[in-house]
């Protein structure tokens, strides 16, 4: 049996279209588990409306404990519910033609696999969270993901990319081994999901895939992508535009990601700490928005005293 968690934040119009293409493309046994994250708005209330008379569609409330806590709300539910996959969608995400009947019956088909991941198109039909092949290892982490990469050549760039990165040339109809998926959609198997401890709860945005990804390797659990498994996304309805709370929270995460599974040493920490912390400035420069030094002081206090707490917790272990 097959269940969906979608997380809503104040953006109930959207999740009545996800939710609408699921009704309208799915083919098997289903039930879908929306869990309202503490919107500030009538979502609730109009999500209940729509659905309380809906065999299909279970619908939580909870206080707003971001996306690893609400999206393991609705998979714990869902495996209590008896459900064997569970997809984790975006309510800002519309599934297409047999995307779910393509990820369902390749995992029911193929026991070696842990996840299905789908091929995610932009609005304008673009291909969009471009999945990894393999690891980022921490050598390429500063080479390639830091302002350092500035200093490197462009084909030693282009190079990485190609190694890391699945590209569209690769893409044919089978499904392809990877690493690292877009947390935006994906289907997975509630077994493997429990033996890792579903979404690490650490995290409040931003991040968790990547982390599950971690957890998944290191139990020898594999992901594949289908290409014939289409999705639109519309990126960002839910968290809005580029602002100081969006650099908050992925710096914060990020560093957990970092000292908790990258186990990297202080030195490099710190690196990464200010590579990222300059980036509020960065954007104001190019009049991305507007950050009074109060903000920017602010911003700075919370993120390291969360660095520093993780490492210091890590270092106990």
């Amino acid at each position: 049996m097959l269940a969906f968690v979608i997380l809503n934040y104040n953006t109930w119009e959207e999740t009545l279209k996800c939710v609408g293409s699921i009704f309208e493309t799915c083919k098997q046994e289903y039930k879908i588990y929306i869990v309202d994250n503490g919107s500030k708005n009538k979502s609730y209330q109009r999500l209940k409306e729509q659905y309380e008379n809906n065999g299909k569609v279970k619908l939580i409330q909870s206080e707003n404990y971001g996306y690893a806590i609400g999206n393991n709300i609705g998979i714990r539910e869902a495996i209590r519910d008896g459900f064997d996959i569970v997809t984790i969608v975006n309510n800002d995400v519309i599934f297409l033609d047999d995307s779910i009947n393509h990820m369902y019956s390749f995992l029911v088909n193929n026991p070696d696999a842990a996840v299905a991941a789908p091929y995610i198109l932009s609005p304008n039909g673009e291909f969009q969270n471009v999945p990894t092949l393999k690891p980022m290892s921490k050598k390429n982490y500063f080479l390639y993901n830091t302002r350092i990469q500035l200093l490197t050549s462009k084909n030693s760039r282009l190079k990485f990319r190609r190694k890391l990165y699945l590209s569209g040339e690769s893409i044919k109809e089978e499904p392809i081994l990877i690493h690292k998926f877009s947390g935006c959609c994906f289907m997975a198997k509630s077994k493997m999901l429990e033996q890792v401890g579903l979404f690490d709860e650490n995290t409040f945005l931003y991040y968790e895939e990547d982390i599950l990804c971690f957890k998944m390797k290191s139990h020898g659990y594999k992901v594949y992508f289908l290409p014939n498994a289409k999705i639109v996304h519309y990126h960002g309805l839910t968290t809005g535009k580029v602002n100081l709370f969006v650099d908050t929270e992925m710096l914060k995460s990020e560093m957990y990601l970092l000292v908790k599974y990258y186990k990297m040493n202080i030195f490099g920490l710190f690196f990464i700490y200010f590579d990222r912390a300059i980036t509020p400035l960065i954007s104001k420069l190019k009049h991305k928005y507007d950050i009074p030094l109060s903000e920017y002081t602010r911003f700075l206090s919370e993120t390291y005293k969360h660095f520093m707490k993780w490492y210091r917790t890590e270092r106990k272990t």
